[in-house]
């Protein structure tokens, strides 16, 4: 893959997080520690940027994430119009069971749920929801897209978040959910690795 210089944030805890409920393309405000998450990304990645203009800023539409880039960019001196947005750094869909709990889908679709959990890569939730394949694709197409010596600062979500990061690697896709998604810690994905940057 072309070299690029990309820094990947999840965005802060919500109040769907602490309820540990499927988000999807469903939206929960961020939660006081939240917001103090994105500040802090926002500090420590300003002591990693030798010159934060140069890097474009580009989020998930979606308010979690989108608030998150706003606070980051206000940390590195930028503007909140600064942040572009990008459909496919959306988090996974789960359809019809955005904003669910795993045990309201287990008691609303039991058989489902269970081929679910049995086969993520080609059994999609019903109403539209996505497979891990599918997220991965995502991926692979933004990162695809991105231009030679291309610097990013990109905020997005914990599934999608982890479907760069094994296309970025070439890894394995089961290898995709093993990964982590942190809410303390992103990522710089630079010649050819990964480093995991504490906040």
């Amino acid at each position: 893959m072309h070299e690029v210089d990309l820094f990947l944030i999840r965005h802060g805890e919500t109040e769907w997080n602490r309820e540990r409920r499927f988000q999807g393309h469903r939206d929960s405000p961020l939660t006081a520690r939240g917001i103090a998450q994105a500040e802090r990304a926002g500090r420590r990645l300003l002591a990693e940027l030798d010159d934060p203009a140069a890097y474009a800023l580009t989020s998930s539409p979606l308010g979690r994430a989108r608030h998150t880039a706003i606070l980051v960019a206000g940390a590195i001196g930028r503007a909140p119009g600064d942040v572009t947005l990008d459909d496919r750094l959306m988090e996974m869909t789960w359809g019809a069971w955005d904003g669910l709990t795993a045990a309201e889908i287990e008691a609303r679709d039991p058989e489902l749920w269970q081929a679910r959990i049995d086969d993520r890569w080609t059994v999609a939730p019903p109403g539209g929801g996505e497979t891990q394949q599918a997220i991965l694709n995502r991926a692979m197409a933004w990162l695809g897209d991105l231009g030679p010596a291309t610097r990013v600062v990109a905020v997005a979500h914990g599934a999608l978040g982890r479907a760069i990061r094994t296309a970025y690697l070439g890894l394995p896709a089961a290898a995709m959910l093993e990964l982590d998604e942190p809410q303390d810690a992103f990522f710089r994905l630079y010649a050819g690795r990964i480093e995991r940057i504490d906040v």
